[in-house]
């Protein structure tokens, strides 16, 4: 059986980092602290070069539960996808990781949301409903949607609004509250 080229393996409280022919050893508390701080084997596989399966086999001998972090993050709310893409690891596993843990799957696009704070800056920064919604990369209406909503909580968006350049009279003022 061939040996991989790049792979992890452990030495007592070590770990064997091997790249092709070198060999480098590091203390397993630096594998353990990576992955609690940044939460995704993607970020952990920089460091650590290894096979996805020989990486979390590390991570529980050492002790670390790669399930209950995945648990945490479907609790979270996160989709199949958006953990598919922090791991960089296939959606399929994902999904078969979740039915694993009896969490249902959850249809759909995830509900965007963003803080009344967010919306105030990018309207401001923008000066528009279609800029604002560009500098947030979202649709218009989801942009308007979350300016209502911030409105209906009470927040202010600021009297440095722009504003238009002519006045408007008060028809044509209702005429345009009506459209938008």
């Amino acid at each position: 059986m061939a040996v991989p080229r790049n792979y992890l393996a452990s030495s007592g409280d070590c770990i064997i980092i091997v790249s092709g022919e070198r060999g480098e050893r590091v203390h397993h508390a630096e594998l353990l602290k990576m992955m609690m701080r940044s939460r995704s084997l993607a970020e952990v596989r920089r460091r650590f070069h290894g096979s996805r399966s020989n990486l979390l086999k590390m991570l529980a001998h050492f002790g670390y539960d790669f399930d209950m972090l995945l648990r945490e993050q479907f609790q979270e709310g996160h989709r199949d996808a958006q953990l598919a893409r922090l791991h960089r690891v296939d959606q399929k596993w994902i999904a078969e990781k979740r039915r694993a843990l009896g969490f249902a799957s959850r249809k759909g696009r995830p509900r965007v949301e963003r803080s009344a704070e967010d919306v105030a800056q990018a309207l401001h920064a923008a000066g528009s409903f279609v800029g604002a919604a560009d500098l947030l990369s979202i649709n218009r209406k989801t942009f308007k949607r979350l300016h209502d909503e911030a409105l209906d909580c009470g927040f202010d968006m600021g009297s440095d609004r722009p504003r238009p350049a002519v006045e408007l009279t008060d028809a044509e003022g209702l005429a345009r509250a009506k459209r938008s």
